[in-house]
C-alpha cells in the first residue's frame, strides 16, 4: 500500500467527502460495528469503512501544533466540536482530559487546538481547501519534490553549465532565480538562421 492509503488525515478527509465517517471502537476488531463507542475517554480505535481499516486514537498524524504532531483523539475530537463555539470547544477538552485522567497514568489526552488551527484543519477536512499550513506533506510528495529538483538541476544529478555563462562577463552575478528562468529558455540563432533554416553541408 502507498503511504497515502495509510494516511490517517487523508482517510478522514476522504470519508468525509464520500459522507461515510469513521466511527470509534474499543476493540480492535474490524468486523463488529456493534461496538460503537461515542465516548473518546473509552474509546481506543477510530474504525473506518471502505475498506475496513482501524487506527489507534494515540496514532500520531501529519498535523502539527506546537512543533508536535498531534494524535488521531485531538483530530477527531476537533471535527466531532466543529460547529462549537472555541469557549465551549475548550471546556470540552478539558473535561475530556479530565476523564482520560482518570482512566490511566494521564498519559493520554486530547491537544485543543487553536482557532486558526482548528478552522484551518476543519477547512482541510471538508475538503474546501487543498492545502494546511499546520499538515505536512506525505514522504510521496517528499520525494516527488526531491526528483523535479534533481530533473531540473537544482539539486543532485549531473552539474549542467548553460550556454550563456560562456558570454558573460566576469564578475556578473545574476539571481539564481533568474539563470534558472533562463535556462528554461528556447535558445534561438540569429536572425538568418530563424527565417531559411540550417544548410545541410
Amino acid at each position: 500500500m502507498a503511504s497515502s492509503d495509510l494516511d490517517p488525515l487523508l482517510r478522514l478527509r476522504q470519508s468525509i467527502a464520500a459522507n461515510d465517517p469513521p466511527f470509534t471502537k474499543v476493540s480492535l476488531d474490524p468486523t463488529s460495528s456493534s461496538e460503537a463507542e461515542e465516548n473518546l475517554a473509552v474509546a481506543a480505535y477510530l474504525q473506518f469503512n471502505n475498506p475496513q481499516h482501524s487506527y489507534s486514537l494515540d496514532h500520531p498524524t501529519r498535523f502539527i501544533s506546537s512543533d508536535k504532531p498531534i494524535d488521531l483523539r485531538s483530530i477527531w475530537f476537533a471535527w466531532q466540536k466543529k460547529d462549537v463555539a472555541i469557549p465551549d470547544y475548550i471546556a470540552s477538552a478539558q473535561q475530556l482530559n479530565e476523564e482520560l485522567a482518570g482512566k490511566d497514568d494521564g498519559a493520554t489526552k486530547v491537544h485543543p487546538l487553536f482557532f486558526v488551527e482548528r478552522l484551518d484543519l476543519i477547512t482541510w477536512l471538508e475538503g474546501a481547501s487543498e492545502e494546511s499550513e499546520y499538515i505536512k506533506g506525505l514522504e510521496s510528495d517528499a520525494s516527488a519534490a526531491r526528483s523535479a529538483q534533481v530533473a531540473s538541476g537544482a539539486a543532485g544529478g549531473v552539474s549542467t553549465i548553460p550556454s550563456s555563462a560562456a558570454g558573460a562577463r566576469v564578475g556578473k552575478t545574476i539571481d539564481p532565480r533568474l539563470q534558472e528562468i533562463y535556462n528554461g529558455e528556447r535558445r534561438m540563432g540569429d536572425r538568418n538562421t530563424v527565417l531559411r533554416g540550417i544548410k545541410p553541408t
